[in-house]
């Protein structure tokens, strides 16, 4: 075989390959995430989608929705025609194998193209001292072809239906378990208030709101509580600790005395949830998020052709650690930001920007034979995809206090993942250069790779399908 023959070979390999990657869009990853809130007589759990997952149900598309562009009223009305139906045969819950209907309250679109489904399921009776509760997860799984993971997270608080947001933002879950094909049923025991004649022991806090099965002054605990955040937290502590007939706010004298605790708990006494949904260690959520960024990275095939296009022109191994480090320091730096929601960047901008990288950088290797300092080509085009990054796991992360966890987990994976790729890539490349002229390889991988990035360019500026997907 002559060396012109292998080259268009080469060429013809590399594009079909690239179009066979492109037909997953770059961030389409079909991992979700979940919250579920016990409450005293409710549940409130939402489900986040990207828009991608969103778009996949059943309607979506048919109604030819553009979830980019939907106004608030739209959002309601893709609520109203498509999402409840769809729940209505896809999510149960049942409590004492009681079935409750759920109830898709809102949708709301998030800055980074991520939507949020709230659920309610209301009139719950948590009166028996522990109840069983099911949910039967169904969602997405035949339109991924069963690829589709929920990660699922379990809360139990006492607060009102408008507070939970801040319960998912600033509380650990008491247990996590993951939604997939083969395991669409999550089972807990949730234990409920405690029979009224029952004495309680004053571990709990006393300005926690009425509860199943608490009776008598339960039914004036929602006045006391209001007056209760007045009061700080040393004169809360002395009124805890204090004996039942003393047990008056410092601000409200001549109030009736709080109402016992109710005794709720998620799990078994031990503080282990049962069931199948299990609380995890923070080793065992590093972990987690470590494989999601290697699986985000190795399947983000817009990052995989900008890191092919870069080292593509024969760079020696300094070099090519200039341009990891490089582009490791600049996607870190805005990851962690966009995470951190200090900076926002709309999500149809980030990746237009990332298409266009791709087409600069294989432009750059066409026409220029020497090229010097990729390596800050490499940071100032880093510091985008490093917002891509972050709208993949911004659906993931689970609460502020476990954020900084989160990103860093995740980084080392997306870090692991493209070492990965370059361990491949170079070995690869070596033996094309001892094979043949390695401007032609240059040539034919950076056609490619142009081809395929003004391809995502046009589709994602335009909102246009120009692959076939």
């Amino acid at each position: 075989m002559s060396k012109y023959t292998f080259a268009k070979l080469l060429i013809v390999l590399s594009a079909l390959s690239l179009l066979v990657a492109g037909q997953a869009s770059a961030h389409d990853i079909t991992i979700g995430a979940s919250r579920w809130c016990f409450g005293t007589n409710y549940i409130v759990g939402n489900i986040d989608l990207n828009a991608a997952l969103l778009t996949a149900i059943k309607g979506v598309k048919e109604g030819k929705y553009s979830l980019d562009a939907m106004t608030d009223k739209e959002l309601r009305q893709l609520e109203a025609d498509v999402v409840q139906p769809y729940l209505d045969k896809r999510l149960s819950v049942s409590v004492n194998d009681k079935a409750y209907p759920v109830k898709a309250t809102k949708i709301v679109r998030g800055d980074s193209g991520l939507f949020t489904i709230w659920l309610t399921v209301d009139d719950i009776g948590f009166d028996k001292p522990v109840n069983a509760v099911k949910i039967d997860y169904r969602l997405l799984f035949d339109e991924t072809n069963n690829s589709h993971i929920n990660l699922a997270y379990l809360y139990l608080s006492d607060a009102a239906p408008d507070a939970v947001q801040k319960i998912f933002d600033f509380s650990q879950p008491a247990a996590q378990i993951n939604f997939d094909s083969t395991t669409h049923m999550c089972q807990v025991s949730v234990k409920g208030a405690a029979p009224p004649a029952a004495k309680q022991p004053a571990t709990g806090s006393p300005f926690a709101g009425s509860a199943p099965g608490v009776t008598g002054t339960a039914k004036k605990s929602a006045a006391v509580t209001a007056q209760a955040d007045r009061v700080s937290d040393r004169a809360r502590d002395s009124v805890r600790n204090a004996p039942a007939e003393d047990r008056k706010l410092p601000e409200a004298k001549g109030a009736s005395p709080l109402p016992p605790a109710p005794a709720r708990s998620l799990g078994s006494t031990t503080g282990l949830v049962s069931g199948n949904a299990q609380k995890k260690s923070v080793w065992v959520g590093i972990g987690e998020f470590i494989v999601l960024g290697i699986e985000h990275i190795l399947t983000g095939y817009d990052h995989i052709a900008f890191l092919l296009a870069l080292i593509v022109i024969g760079l020696s191994i300094r070099e090519v650690l200039k341009i990891i480090t490089a582009f490791t320091v600049a996607h870190s730096i805005t990851l962690l930001l966009a995470a951190m929601q200090i900076v926002r960047l709309n999500s149809r901008l980030v990746e237009s920007v990332i298409a266009l990288s791709i087409c600069y950088v294989a432009l750059e290797n066409l026409f220029r034979k020497k090229i010097e300092y990729r390596w800050v080509v490499t940071f100032c085009f880093g510091l985008i995809h490093g917002f891509g990054f972050a709208s993949a796991l911004q659906e993931l992360i689970v609460g502020k206090s476990n954020l900084l966890v989160s990103v860093l987990s995740f980084n080392l994976g997306v870090e692991t993942g493209q070492l990965m790729i370059f361990f491949v890539l170079l070995p690869i490349l070596h033996l094309l250069r001892k094979k043949m002229e390695f401007r032609m390889v240059t040539v034919g991988a950076s056609a490619a790779v142009f081809a395929i990035g003004f391809a995502w360019l046009v589709e994602r500026v335009f909102d246009l399908k120009v692959l076939p997907i």
